[in-house]
């Protein structure tokens, strides 16, 4: 709407200044983006017409009187007339006779038509000085002075027109207005709807995941329901509050990793920290197996110190720390072969290898890769 002159007061201004232009571009009654350059011509014919005149008479003179250029072409022809071998020649000449004989017309007619016209000197001038005064004010051309008078017309005739347009514009904005709201109550009631169903899938998931006793519920705020709130409740007696109030960093990672397993799209790469805190035991496989079942679908990197879900993974690596010179440095290295045996052992014993931990991380790495094989 303030687009189109939407305060009254700037409205008016502008609306004069735009009758205003469009009134003395009017009036000049532009058509030609080369005016000026013809005036200019015909001023400088008339400026000077007597000298003019003088001059074109002088040209025919000298064209048609005898000795002139005119006789000494004909004389020219005549020499070369009656020898066939020269012909091409005087072809030529020819020629040139006729167009010496109409350039000689088109001489003597200026010459007739060029007249002393102070009059139409003086019109010729005050129009080239409003040429003047309207590049001045509103382009480098004339072509430039045409199309600013077609654009504030434009312009004016939308600012004139304004009630009549913002009252269509009011009536296509409250249309949109109905069908935004209704399309926003569609999705809201379907976001509702679907709020208990995604709450109970998520649930089941956190019960596999060391979260027996977890309790989840999922509210979906006015339409369209853009606000969604997780609701948790991890231990028994404990009330249903806000995820990220009330899970630790464990919780956190588990009910994303839960919420991952049931919705369908996701990012391509997924990133887990601390998923397998204060776990173990079977817990520890269920997360291990849930997070490889996710790692069908998407790239998924998991921070763990479990040997079970280290193991589940298909490829790992190893993150160390070391302090030199009194600055940390973090290391990471890709493990293959026997060090991945090593790694997982180590995971398994707390410490260094133990030919029974060796034999625990080769069985956990090879479930894995027959889990992985499996089609």
């Amino acid at each position: 709407m303030a687009a189109i002159g939407g305060d009254e007061r700037a409205r008016a201004r502008e609306i004069d200044l735009l009758s205003f232009q469009v009134e003395e571009i009017g009036n000049a009654g532009l058509s030609d983006a080369n005016e000026d350059e013809t005036l200019e011509r015909e001023e400088d014919l008339l400026a000077d017409a007597v000298a003019h005149r003088e001059a074109l008479w002088q040209a025919v003179a000298a064209i048609t009187d005898d000795g002139g250029s005119g006789d000494g072409l004909a004389k020219a022809i005549s020499a070369l007339g009656h020898r066939d071998a020269l012909g091409e020649l005087a072809s030529r000449l020819r020629l040139l006779q006729q167009e010496l004989t109409d350039v000689a017309s088109d001489l003597r007619a200026k010459a007739e038509a060029t007249e002393e016209d102070p009059e139409r000197l003086e019109e010729i001038r005050k129009r080239r000085q409003l040429l003047v005064d309207l590049r001045r004010k509103y382009g480098e051309t004339l072509a430039d002075v045409i199309r600013y008078g077609q654009e504030v017309g434009e312009r004016l005739s939308d600012l004139q027109s304004f009630e009549q347009r913002a009252i269509e514009l009011e009536a296509q904005r409250e249309k949109a207005l109905a069908e935004l709201a209704k399309a926003e109550k569609a999705v809201g009631a379907k976001r509702r709807a679907a709020a208990p169903k995604l709450a109970a899938a998520v649930e089941a998931h956190l019960k596999t995941l060391a979260m027996n006793n977890a309790s989840l519920a999922i509210t979906v705020g006015d339409d369209p329901g853009d606000e969604v709130v997780v609701l948790l409740s991890a231990n028994p007696g404990s009330p249903l509050l806000p995820l990220t109030k009330v899970a630790s960093g464990g919780e956190l990672a588990r009910t994303m990793l839960a919420l991952r397993l049931v919705l369908t799209q996701a990012p391509g790469t997924l990133v887990f920290d601390e998923v397998d805190a204060g776990i173990g035991g079977t817990a520890a496989v269920a997360v291990a197996k849930s997070l490889a079942d996710l790692g069908q679908r998407h790239q998924v990197l998991v921070v763990t110190h479990l040997a079970q879900v280290a193991a589940a993974a298909q490829t790992q690596i190893n993150v160390t720390k070391a302090v030199r010179a009194k600055q940390t440095f973090a290391t990471a290295s890709m493990l293959s072969g026997e060090d991945r045996v090593a790694e997982i052992a180590r995971m398994l014993s707390g410490g260094v290898a133990q030919e029974s931990a060796t034999e625990h991380a080769r069985d956990l790495l090879s479930a894995s890769g027959a889990k992985k094989r499996r089609p």
